[in-house]
């Protein structure tokens, strides 16, 4: 069974014409509507999301809660990235969230004047940081603490997992207009509760900027020229996401085996941003538990 949260039927972009050929929608007419609904057009031609189960491996979020004027956080920094890019490629997905104290930033002075704070951030902070401190790593919100070198442990426990979901992302980004669509298609090879939610987050990648570093080698704390790795920038469906199934009234339902979800979203990219550095994450969780059950990346630029 197929849901989605979206539908525009396609005769309406259709013109009048004596031969329709596909992919069946008028390229004038689609430029006039909003980027998510282009978007769910443009991924309505790509083929059916229907993955076997045992056929998708189980991917992992590693979400690091950080600050630039934390000088211990480097380190973990170091770890996420080596988690991520070199040890667990496609396999272990990092989102740097910049928050607490220690991620205020300096508007008027000559350093530290970049805001990386998000409102979501500032929740997860507020409701998922039991040490209420930085740096602190979250391995699918289900293992997590400030000790980032029980990391790579509790990183090879979570790939071992059989996920019990499976996404695909389509993007359609216009440089022109910065205007950003994202189709997400979800499947489910298990039943699972009323609890289950899709998050969508985006995220930007290779920010330049300073950073308060301990263990800095010129002798100065002060990094001016710090590369931030995969950092929060918002999310396109709110801060806990949304269920993956509602009722008429828009209550939560429960998910069956088998099901497909489709959810579509519009999203204006910043011109402050590096859109050729933006990515989509996107990943299913339990709202009551918090576990992530599975998580994937799309660039918004090929």
């Amino acid at each position: 069974m197929r849901v989605r949260s979206l539908f525009i039927p396609l005769l309406l972009l259709i013109g009048a014409c004596d031969v329709i050929e596909a992919p069946y929608f008028d390229p004038e007419a689609l430029a006039q509507l909003p980027a998510d609904a282009q978007c769910l057009i443009e991924a309505q031609q790509q083929p059916d999301f229907d993955p076997a189960p045992g056929s998708v491996p189980k991917r992992v979020l590693l979400e690091e809660m950080t600050g630039h004027k934390c000088g211990n956080c480097p380190r973990a920094g170091e770890m996420a990235y080596d988690l991520t890019r070199v040890q667990h490629p496609d396999r272990v997905y990092l989102v740097s969230i910049h928050a607490g104290p220690l991620a205020n930033s300096s508007p008027t002075a000559s350093k530290y004047f970049t805001d990386f704070t998000t409102e979501e951030g500032d929740a997860y902070f507020t409701t998922l940081n039991q040490a209420n401190a930085v740096p602190y790593g979250m391995i699918d919100r289900v293992d997590q603490g400030t000790n980032h070198n029980a990391w790579p442990g509790f990183v090879e426990a979570r790939l071992q997992e059989t996920p019990i979901s499976a996404l695909r992302i389509f993007n359609c980004y216009d440089p022109d207009s910065g205007s950003l669509g994202t189709v997400v298609d979800v499947k489910y090879f298990a039943d699972a509760p009323a609890s289950e939610r899709l998050c969508v987050f985006l995220v930007e990648d290779g920010i330049v900027d300073w950073q308060t570093d301990y263990s800095a080698p010129n002798g100065s704390p002060d990094i001016p020229d710090y590369v931030h790795h995969d950092v929060l920038r918002g999310s396109l469906n709110g801060t806990w996401g949304q269920p993956l199934r509602t009722d008429s009234n828009g209550d939560p339902q429960p998910v069956k085996s088998g099901e497909t979800f489709t959810h579509s979203y519009g999203y204006q990219i910043p011109d402050h941003f590096e859109a050729a550095n933006c990515k989509i994450v996107a990943f299913t969780y339990d709202f009551d538990t918090q576990e992530v059950r599975q998580v994937e990346v799309m660039p918004i630029v090929f």
